[in-house]
């Protein structure tokens, strides 16, 4: 596997690079290679060019940018993946540089990005004489350059069909998850795309006997409230954690893998208990419900929840809705984990064997489902999400809400019903 970690300069790429090598390679084996782009730019650019590569020209950059892949595929394959230490862009003058490739795209299988606090970033940045550019930028400057980062990158990952992956700089949890996804040393699948083939797989029959499906999130969705909060009080686990697990509203394998490992740290005997103080405190959408078993024969609804599997498991068995429930939120007793990624594969799978799609969701962790799908609904009942107020108005979208939605978004087409 070719990973590429991606990151602003001084985010720490080389540092984590040097702390997964220590801890997957040993003598007997030999896990991941750290090929080191800016050396080996840097070499091409003295044997073409005769200079070093930051005295080179924008058009010679280029030049050895395509070149790199090359020597890329001349190192390391005695090991078992490569890891690259990789640019998307530069920012400078105000403007970004872009240096991502054809190349890059392609050749990579996995593409990670370090998010790095800005302020240990300006910190790293004054250390480093050649970085000063970086120092002198704004807290602000750098979280809106890797945004823009992390949003071309996600969708250059959604058209190739490839796994973008975003991650923080607390080593520990970084080990914990490469560990798990290049060794297996935890049995709980982190492939988004296995995840959702598992999934569909898991429930063939009755997806073929339907064809039409209605693919629902659960917390906030199918309940008004985020069950997992009172799970989290039972299992003594300050709500404050899980909030600094996703703050960024990323939503992809590593920040569920972090909450996964939460909840598996605690004593498991209180699972089940916690599970069903949650679920009897589930306020569900009534209206939702209603208008899909009313309005919606033929459908197939089927739950795939992001939280805490065992609640929503027991609120289908309570109230028999939906008909398929599908999650994983525990690395003890789950087989997989889902991301925002793992409903968007699963759309794009259904998809490619004909199953048209309706789906509904009420966060950024549903975006790519709801764009995905044929028709998407976005849900507000307790509260308007900030980031998705933004992204309604900077980018078009065929997203619809719904007019028994408590709140609504401004500048969304409002449907009286799902099926109307």
């Amino acid at each position: 596997m070719n990973i590429a970690l991606y990151g602003v300069s001084r985010s720490g790429k080389n540092y984590l690079i040097d702390h997964l090598l220590d801890a997957l390679n040993s003598k007997k084996r030999k896990t991941l290679f750290h090929v080191n782009g800016s050396g080996i730019l840097d070499e091409l650019s003295q044997k073409v060019f005769k200079i070093s590569l930051k005295d080179t020209t924008e058009n010679q950059k280029k030049q050895l940018r395509f070149m790199f892949y090359d020597e890329f595929t001349l190192v390391g394959n005695d090991y078992q993946h490569k890891i690259i230490d990789a640019h998307y862009c530069f920012c400078k003058d105000n403007d970004y540089k872009i240096a991502f490739t054809e190349k890059d795209r392609d050749i990579n299988d996995i593409f990670f990005y370090l998010n790095t606090p800005a302020s240990i970033i300006i910190e790293q940045a004054n250390k480093d004489i050649n970085k000063k550019e970086i120092a002198y930028m704004s807290e602000k400057e750098i979280e809106e350059w890797k945004e823009f980062e992390i949003l071309s990158l996600r969708e250059i990952c959604l058209k190739c069909n490839k796994e973008f992956v975003v991650i923080d700089n607390i080593i520990e949890d970084c080990i914990d998850y490469f560990e798990t996804l290049l060794l297996g040393s935890r049995n709980i699948l982190l492939n988004s795309e296995k995840i959702a083939e598992y999934i569909i797989k898991k429930n063939e029959k009755i997806i073929h006997k339907n064809k039409k499906i209605i693919l629902l999130d659960c917390d906030r969705t199918i309940s008004d409230n985020d069950t997992t909060y009172n799970f989290c009080i039972s299992m003594g686990i300050c709500k404050q954690n899980l909030k600094n697990i996703f703050q960024g509203e990323h939503y992809s394998s590593y920040q569920f893998f972090r909450t996964a490992k939460l909840y598996a740290g605690k004593d498991i005997s209180l699972y089940d208990y916690a599970s069903t103080l949650a679920m009897k405190k589930a306020v569900l959408n009534m209206s939702l419900i209603d208008d899909i078993k009313h309005n919606g024969s033929g459908y197939l609804p089927i739950g795939i929840t992001s939280g805490v599997f065992g609640i929503w498991r027991k609120i289908q068995e309570k109230h028999k809705f939906p008909c398929i429930i599908e999650g994983g939120s525990n690395i003890k007793i789950d087989k997989f984990i889902v991301s925002r990624t793992v409903k968007y594969q699963i759309v794009r799978l259904l998809h490619e064997i004909g199953i048209y799609i309706i789906a509904v969701g009420d966060s950024m962790g549903d975006i790519d489902m709801l764009n995905e799908a044929d028709e998407g609904f976005i849900i507000a009942q307790e509260k308007r999400n900030e980031t998705l107020e933004t992204y309604f108005k900077t980018i078009k979208t065929e997203i619809v809400q719904l007019e028994y939605n408590k709140l609504l978004y401004d500048g969304i087409t409002v449907r009286r019903s799902i099926f109307s």
